[in-house]
C-alpha cells in the first residue's frame, strides 16, 4: 500500500476493510436488517428452487443494498419508485434465483469446499490483511461486528463457503475449454484485417413501379401461402388501471414536507468542498523524533522564504509515491485524509504553506494551490424537483396499496365490476386485439397481454405492473383464429406479390450487370453509366454497417475472401441483391498479432467459457421445479 493511500484511508480502515470483504459476500443471505413491511411477509416464500427458499427477508436485504448502489451512482436522484418502475425489482429475484439454482447444481454434481479452503480463503482476503498478514482473529470479529447488521463468523463463513463452491462449479464445468494459437490467428485477422468497397445495391423499392400482378398471379400465391393470411385469435379486454400518475395530480403535500426532505436528505443537495495540495514528508518511524522535527523546520523555513515547493517536496520528501511529482496529492474532499493533514489542509487558504503537520506518518509541509468551498443548493432550487418526487412517491404507495386491495377483493370479473365502482373507478374495455396487438387505452403491454390470453371467462388477472401503475384484466368476449375469405384479403395479397415480383427484377437486374461489373476496367464508371448509384465505404471490418445494406454477414463473408481489384458475384442480403467491388485491402501483420496474442487468448477464452456456462445453466434450469410468489414479491417492494 502506498504511502497516499495509507493517508487516505487510516483512519478508516474498518469501513474500506469491510468494503472489501463483504465484496463477495453481498448476494448470500443472512438475517435482514431491514424493518417489517407488514402482514409478515418478510418471513413468506418469495422464491423457491428445488426446495431452496429464498424469503422475503432475503430478498430486501439485497434488494436494498441494490437500491442503494443504483442511487448512490445516480447521485441520490432516483428514488426507490423510479427505481422499482424500471424493473430493478425483478433483475435483484432473478440474480437471487440464478445463483439459487447454480447451488442446486453444484450439490447435484456432488462438489464440495472444505473447511480448510474457507479459511485459506477468508485470511488472503485484502481486506483482512495488513502487511501481507491476516489481521488476527480479534480484529476478524470485530470487523464482523461492524457490519450492518453485524455478522457471526459462521455466517460470513457460509457465504464463503457459496461463494467457493460456486467458483467451483465454473471451474468444473469450463475448465476443459482451450483455444489453439491456430483459432487466436484466425480470430485476430478476422478482427483486424481491412477492406475497401465500391458497392452497388438492387434494391425492390426502385422496382416497384415496373412491375405488377396478374389475378392468375394473386390467386396462385393465394392458394400456396393461404395461412399466412389467417387472422389470429383475438379477444377484448376489460380492464381496470389504478393510473399513479392520475392519482399524484390529487397528492398535496403537507407545508413542512419539502423543508423536511431537505434537511434529511442535505446530503443529496451539497457538493463538497475539495483542495488541490502538494506536501513533503519527513517519515518519524524508528527514528528520533526531535531530529526529525528539526530538519523538517529548516525545510519549512526554506519553502517560507521562497524556494519552489515542488522542487524541496522532490529534493527532501519522504513519500515515494508523490515525491517525485513534486509533492502533489491532487484533489481530494473531507473524510479522504488522516484528521491532522485534513484540517492543516482545509484551514489554508491558496498558495498558503502550512506550519508543521504531525500525523501518525511523521511531520507534513502542506501548500494548497486551489481550494473549492462546499456549496449547497438553496431549497428554492430544488424545492419544486422534491416536491415532485415527493408526490410521486406517495402516489406510487397509494397505488401499490390500493391495487393490493382491490387483489384480495377480486375472485372473479363481478367482483372487479364492484371493486370499481365502491371506488368510483372506471372500467374500460378494449376492442378485439390479438396479443401482439395494442390494446386501446393501454397501448402495447406484452405481460398485460400474455396474461389475458392464458385467461378464461370470468377469471381476473392482476395486479399487473403497466407504465401507467397497475391494471387488472378480465375477458368478456373471444374471436377464434380464423382463414377469411380470399375477397377480405385480396388488397394484401396483390401487394405482396408485387413485391416478391420486384425482389425478382431486382435479383435479374443485378446478375444482368454482373457479368458487365466484372469484367470493367473501372467498376464505378462502368456502374454509373447505366445509371445505377455507387457507394464506397471507407476501410471496413467485418460487422461494419454499410449505408445501403447495413451490417451483412453475407457481404463479408465474400469481401474477406477477394483480392484488390476483384468483383463479385451478386450476394443476396434480405431482400437486396448487392454486387461488391474491392477497392483496396488492408492486411494484419505478423507483429501485431504478436502483440495482443495472450490478451485475446484471456478475452475469447473467457468469452467461450461464459457462453457455455450460460448455456449449460439454462439448461439446468429446464429440469428444475421453480416457483415465484407474486404476491409476495408485489408486497416486499413497497
Amino acid at each position: 500500500m502506498t504511502m497516499l493511500d495509507r493517508m487516505r484511508k487510516h483512519k478508516r480502515w474498518l469501513k474500506w476493510s469491510l468494503a472489501l470483504v463483504c465484496l463477495a459476500f453481498i448476494f448470500f443471505y443472512i438475517p435482514a436488517f431491514v424493518s417489517d413491511p407488514g402482514e409478515g411477509v418478510i418471513d413468506d416464500v418469495l422464491a423457491e428452487i428445488e426446495g431452496r427458499k429464498i424469503t422475503g427477508m432475503d430478498f430486501r436485504r439485497v434488494y436494498f443494498q441494490q437500491l442503494q448502489a443504483f442511487q448512490a451512482s445516480a447521485g441520490g436522484e432516483l428514488s426507490e419508485e423510479v427505481l422499482r418502475q424500471l424493473g430493478i425489482d425483478r433483475q435483484v429475484l432473478q440474480q437471487m434465483i440464478n445463483e439459487q439454482v447454480q447451488l442446486v447444481e453444484a450439490n447435484r454434481l456432488g462438489l464440495t469446499v472444505t473447511d480448510e479452503e474457507v479459511r485459506e480463503r477468508i485470511t488472503a482476503l485484502p481486506g483482512l490483511q495488513e502487511d501481507g498478514q491476516f489481521i488476527g482473529e480479534d480484529r476478524y470479529r470485530q470487523l464482523l461486528r461492524m457490519q450492518n447488521p453485524p455478522l457471526t463468523p459462521a455466517e460470513f463463513e457460509d457465504g464463503q463457503r457459496q461463494a467457493l463452491l460456486l467458483e467451483r462449479l465454473r471451474k468444473t464445468l469450463t475448465d476443459w475449454i482451450t483455444i489453439s494459437d491456430a483459432e487466436l490467428r484466425e480470430e485476430h485477422l478476422r478482427r483486424n484485417e481491412k477492406v475497401k468497397l465500391s458497392v452497388v445495391a438492387f434494391k425492390p423499392d426502385d422496382y416497384l413501379d415496373n412491375v405488377e400482378a396478374t389475378d392468375e398471379e394473386i390467386t396462385a400465391y393465394y392458394t400456396q401461402n393461404s395461412t399466412n393470411y389467417i387472422v389470429p385469435e383475438k379477444r377484448k379486454i376489460r380492464f381496470l388501471v389504478i393510473d399513479v400518475e392520475a392519482i399524484r395530480s390529487t397528492i398535496d403535500l403537507a407545508p413542512d414536507e419539502v423543508e423536511n426532505y431537505y434537511s434529511t436528505n442535505i446530503g443529496l443537495y451539497t457538493s463538497p468542498g475539495q483542495v488541490q495540495a502538494s506536501h513533503i514528508l519527513l517519515r518519524t518511524e524508528g527514528k528520533d523524533e526531535t531530529a526529525v522535527r528539526q530538519r523538517a523546520e529548516e525545510i519549512l523555513g526554506q519553502a517560507k522564504a521562497g524556494s519552489n515547493f515542488g522542487e524541496l517536496a522532490v529534493r527532501y520528501s519522504e513519500d515515494e509515491t508523490t515525491a517525485e511529482a513534486g509533492g502533489s496529492l491532487g484533489y481530494f474532499g473531507r473524510g479522504q485524509m488522516v484528521r491532522e493533514f485534513e484540517e492543516a489542509a482545509f484551514a489554508l487558504a491558496p498558495e498558503e504553506i502550512s506550519e508543521l503537520v504531525q500525523t501518525t506518518f511523521g511531520f507534513h509541509i502542506i501548500k494548497v494551490s486551489e481550494k473549492t468551498e462546499e456549496i449547497v443548493q438553496p431549497i428554492d432550487e430544488v424545492r419544486e424537483q422534491i416536491a415532485n418526487q415527493l408526490q410521486l412517491e406517495q402516489a406510487q404507495t397509494r397505488g401499490t396499496n390500493l391495487a393490493r386491495t382491490i387483489a384480495r377483493e377480486v375472485k372473479q370479473a363481478t367482483d372487479l365490476e364492484l371493486a370499481a365502482s365502491r371506488r368510483n373507478l372506471n372500467l374500460q374495455e378494449s376492442e378485439f386485439a390479438a396479443s401482439d396487438e395494442p390494446i386501446l387505452g393501454l397501448g402495447i403491454v406484452p405481460e398485460l397481454s400474455a396474461r389475458a390470453f392464458q385467461l378464461n371467462q370470468d377469471e381476473v388477472a392482476g395486479p399487473i405492473g403497466i407504465p401507467q401503475g397497475y391494471a387488472f384484466v378480465t375477458i368478456t368476449a373471444v374471436q377464434d383464429a380464423y382463414e377469411p375469405p380470399f375477397d377480405d384479403v385480396r388488397e394484401q395479397v396483390q401487394e405482396d406479390v408485387i413485391q416478391r415480383n420486384a425482389e425478382i427484377t431486382a435479383k435479374e437486374q443485378a446478375a444482368k450487370m454482373a457479368i458487365s461489373l466484372r469484367d470493367a476496367e473501372n467498376f464505378a464508371s462502368t456502374a454509373e453509366s447505366a445509371n445505377l448509384t455507387v457507394e464506397t465505404t471507407d476501410f471496413i471490418t467485418r460487422g461494419s454497417p454499410i449505408p445501403s445494406l447495413g451490417v451483412s454477414p453475407e457481404v463479408d463473408a465474400v469481401a474477406f475472401t477477394l483480392s484488390a481489384s476483384q468483383t463479385s458475384d451478386p450476394i443476396q442480403v434480405g431482400s437486396t441483391a448487392a454486387i461488391i467491388h474491392i477497392v483496396e485491402r488492408q492486411d494484419v501483420t505478423g507483429d501485431a498479432f504478436a502483440v495482443v496474442q495472450e490478451s485475446l487468448r484471456i478475452e475469447i477464452l473467457t468469452e467461450r467459457q461464459n457462453r457455455f456456462f450460460s448455456t449449460y445453466m439454462r439448461k439446468a434450469v429446464q429440469r428444475m421445479h421453480i416457483e415465484i410468489n407474486e404476491d409476495t414479491l408485489l408486497q416486499v417492494t413497497t
